[in-house]
C-alpha cells in the first residue's frame, strides 16, 4: 500500500511539472503575456498577432538605431488595457491607453520585429519578444 501511495504522490508532483514545461512547446516557443507579466508586473507591453511587444524606446542600443525605423502603414489600435495575463489578447496593452494606434516601421508588412505607436505627440517603439 505504501508503494501505491508513493506512486500517486510521485504522479501528483511530476504530471503538473510536465504540463507546465510542455506549455512552451504548445505555444510554439512564443513569449506569452503570462511569461512577461510573471517576470515583471510593471512591463510596458502589448500583444499583436499572438506575439508580445516590449517598449524599447529609451534603451541605449535602440536610441542609436531609431532613425532606421519610421512610421508606415496603420496596423490597428489598442482595444483593451490589462495587467492580468488571463485577459491578454491581440491589441491588449498594459500601459498604452485604448485607442492608441499601432504602426508598421517597415514598408514590408511582413517585417513586424519593431512596431511604433503615437502617444501624446511622441513616437514609442516596441520590439517583438522572442523565446531564447
Amino acid at each position: 500500500m505504501t508503494i501505491k501511495k508513493s506512486f500517486i504522490a510521485f504522479l501528483l508532483v511530476i504530471l503538473p511539472l510536465i504540463f507546465l514545461l510542455g506549455c512552451g512547446v504548445a505555444d510554439g516557443g512564443k513569449v506569452t503575456a503570462r511569461d512577461v507579466l510573471n517576470r515583471n508586473s510593471d512591463a510596458d507591453v502589448f500583444q499583436y498577432n499572438g506575439m508580445m511587444y516590449n517598449n524599447v524606446t529609451e534603451l541605449e542600443w535602440f536610441q542609436e538605431r531609431k532613425e532606421e525605423y519610421t512610421k508606415h502603414g496603420l496596423i490597428g489600435e489598442i482595444k483593451n488595457q490589462s495587467t492580468n495575463w488571463l485577459f491578454f489578447r491581440d491589441y491588449t496593452a498594459t500601459k498604452l491607453p485604448v485607442g492608441t494606434k499601432i504602426y508598421f516601421t517597415s514598408e514590408n508588412e511582413i517585417d513586424v520585429g519593431i512596431l511604433s505607436v503615437e502617444l501624446e505627440g511622441e513616437t514609442l517603439y516596441y520590439m517583438q519578444l522572442l523565446q531564447g
